[in-house]
């Protein structure tokens, strides 16, 4: 079975999951979701047709058989919560799916072209995604302030970053941007082509699901008739998806070129024409979404109406739905309970800690209390600030202090968590009424809307004979569950050990091989990881295989997607020739995103970084001149064709990509449940 695995590390935000917006699976231009039109852009102020191309962000894998083309605000709230789609997207699909991203600011989000601009400016020092991270789970915090802030947070060089934000040619990237969202007919917020088919809106994850599904399909297709994957093969698909627009998105997106003045397409509004703002249409999928019984409750015990929040106590979302679910529980007092999960997310520090105090001050009779004193303080969930909250709820701290430090109740979030995931819980809040994920909105009119369609089929149940405390049950019963795929593919590809940097026991009985780019920030992302599994577990050891993405040094890439991970590589097989290869790729990866210049004549750039690479060799005990003669006689050819050999019959299509024990790893990135996936391998239970 062909697989094509990379381990995305998350770097989503806590925001809320798929929001719906209208579907539109025809090939057409995309309805507005927004009230209003965006500003219409001057043709004067957009950089000449005839200049050089923009480079649009794009973040996946070069050979990637789906892109996806977001047309997004950074203060629109349905983008953000498209923003959690996508990056749950590109796990799962982590070498099928590319994302470009095109600004599309709209002129009601007085918030949403400075942040356009931040981005961009970002962008120029190699650093757009790391930015669009920053601002889409803190857009009520958008400001001058806070972006330079989050411009020391990712590494940015603060002179540099100042300067791009006041270029005039920074300001009309964005306002080119514009003009493609414009030309494309997306004049609400958020749009999206993949390969060329229009999603508009924040749809739920299995409408791009079916869509992405459908077009690895067609990839296979033409793959199977000898065409290579890659953006060849996607402008094909996306031209065969969308005869009216495909030809402009292959120009303006994926080229990179400037569409002419007032470009629209011949079905798009025109200026001043109304702008529908009509809502989304709920989902009807019922989830089978399983209580125990033993979880805080709020409302009547035999309600015949119940909504489960899946929430986390450091999300900043999750206390902003607190209001409407309040209302609506009072808007329907014997109708209506709201039954309280946990969801900490592995990137909010705190949260896991006040997810077990808050379960030990239910214990105490105490958790709504706690609950209030958590939401309303989510800047003090350190130990102090949860101790201080407990206190002020009432709690007995004594009892509360030994819960808290036995970990009691740690069992009892991870069941939660566990549970979620059978119902594709994947961000914060999750909330299901009656088994139906709100999808439409956090409003307390959507909740009431929602609710009444429950209850008339509640009521019919009722009269025919349930009990008003069966309902919830019977009616989620049947539900949709999800069944993740086995964590481990049951092909078993064969790797040579021999000459790769191994950390361990070469004789380990579990080996993890990791196929990495020294330039790529989810490889970064992983180590700490990986390590901790290795120290952790008996009997493993990580082995390092290289796969850099880039056409100077390997020949599979179709482009030079990370111009300095070939240089990097080289001197890290020149580290591994004297010994020091782990903490030459300690440094590199600390550093990974200066490491090399990111603009201006590739030789000057190159140069620029072997300097900084033969400091890092110097910083970690190496013989520098050894070293500089190793790189320039190409010693590393032999080790990188046998690697880069291996990763092309292992299917490795992008970094990081995992192998355990020669099976490609799609299981989860956490360390604890990486840690027992591994102890069931070294059982043979697996």
């Amino acid at each position: 079975m062909k697989k094509e695995n990379a381990i995305i590390a998350i770097i989503a935000a806590a925001v809320l999951g798929a929001i719906g917006g209208r579907f539109t699976a025809k090939p057409s231009a995309p309805a507005p979701t927004a009230a209003a039109a965006p500003e219409t852009v001057k043709a004067d102020a957009l950089p000449a047709a005839a200049a050089a191309p923009t480079k649009v962000p794009s973040i996946g894998p070069e050979t990637a058989k789906v892109t996806i083309v977001e047309i997004s605000d950074f203060q629109c709230p349905f983008c953000s919560r498209a923003y959690t789609t996508l990056e749950d997207l590109r796990k799962q699909y982590p070498n099928d799916v590319r994302v470009v991203f095109i600004n599309q600011p709209l002129p009601f989000h007085q918030n949403a072209k400075p942040a356009a601009i931040a981005a961009t400016a970002a962008g120029k020092q190699g650093k757009f995604w790391e930015m669009y991270s920053k601002l889409f789970p803190n857009q009520q915090q958008l400001s001058d302030a806070n972006y330079q802030v989050w411009g020391k947070e990712i590494g940015l060089d603060m002179t540099k970053f100042a300067a791009d934000l006041k270029d005039p040619e920074v300001a009309k990237t964005v306002e080119r941007d514009m003009a493609v969202a414009t030309g494309l007919g997306v004049r609400g917020t958020p749009g999206f082509f993949i390969n060329g088919v229009n999603v508009s809106g924040a749809q739920p994850i299995e409408n791009f699901k079916k869509i992405i599904d459908e077009q690895i399909t067609k990839a296979n297709d033409e793959i199977g008739k000898g065409a290579k994957a890659g953006p060849e093969l996607v402008e094909k698909l996306t031209r065969v998806n969308n005869p009216a627009l495909g030809d402009n998105l292959i120009k303006w997106v994926f080229k990179g070129e400037t569409p002419p003045a007032n470009a629209a397409p011949a079905d798009a509004a025109k200026p001043g024409d109304k702008q529908p703002n009509q809502p989304p249409p709920d989902d009807k999928t019922v989830w089978k979404v399983v209580l125990r019984g033993d979880e805080p409750v709020k409302g009547k015990a035999d309600a015949p109406i119940t909504i489960v929040e899946y929430t986390d106590f450091q999300c900043p979302f999750c206390s902003k739905v607190l209001p409407a679910l309040e209302e609506t529980l009072k808007n329907y007092p014997d109708k209506v309970k709201l039954v309280f999960k946990n969801y900490p997310l592995s990137f909010h520090q705190n949260a896991m800690p006040a997810a077990e105090a808050a379960q030990c001050a239910k214990e105490q009779g105490k958790f709504w209390e706690v609950e209030e004193k958590y939401f309303g303080n989510q800047g003090e969930l350190d130990a102090a600030g949860l101790a201080k909250h407990a206190q002020a709820a009432g709690v007995n701290m004594g009892k509360w202090e030994a819960c808290v430090k036995d970990h009691k109740f740690k069992s009892v979030v991870e069941a939660d968590m566990a549970a979620a995931e059978k119902i594709q819980v994947t961000g914060t809040p999750s909330v299901f009424v009656q088994g139906r994920k709100m999808v439409a909105g956090r409003a307390p009119e959507d909740f009431k809307r929602v609710v009444d369609e429950e209850l008339a089929k509640a009521d019919a149940l009722i009269k025919s004979g349930t009990a008003a405390k069966d309902v919830y049950a019977k009616m989620v019963a049947d539900g949709k569950e999800f069944t993740p795929p086995p964590p481990l593919d049951p092909k078993v590809n064969n790797f040579d050990y021999d000459g790769s940097p191994i950390l361990g026991d070469k004789n380990a009985k579990i080996k993890i091989v990791e196929y990495k780019d020294f330039q790529c920030p989810f490889c970064a992302k992983i180590i700490p990881t990986l390590k901790q599994v290795q120290k952790e577990v008996p009997g493993v050891a990580i082995v390092f295989k290289n796969f850099p993405l880039s056409n100077q040094c390997n020949p599979k890439m179709s482009r030079d997607m990370h111009p300095a991970a070939c240089l990097a590589m080289y001197w890290a097989f020149a580290a591994q020739d004297q010994g020091k290869f782990w903490e030459f790729e300690d440094l590199v990866y600390n550093n990974y995103s200066n490491m090399m210049p990111p603009d201006g004549d590739m030789a000057a750039r190159q140069a620029a970084q072997e300097t900084k690479l033969k400091g890092w060799a110097k910083d970690v005990g190496m013989d520098v001149a050894k070293a500089d003669a190793y790189v320039k006689a190409k010693k590393y050819q032999p080790r990188l064709d046998k690697d880069l050999k291996e990763a092309e019959s292992a299917e490795v299509r992008g970094t990081p990509s995992l192998y355990v024990n020669g099976r490609s790893y799609n299981g989860p990135m956490q360390a604890d449940k990486m840690k027992e996936i591994l102890k069931k391998v070294s059982e043979g239970k697996l």
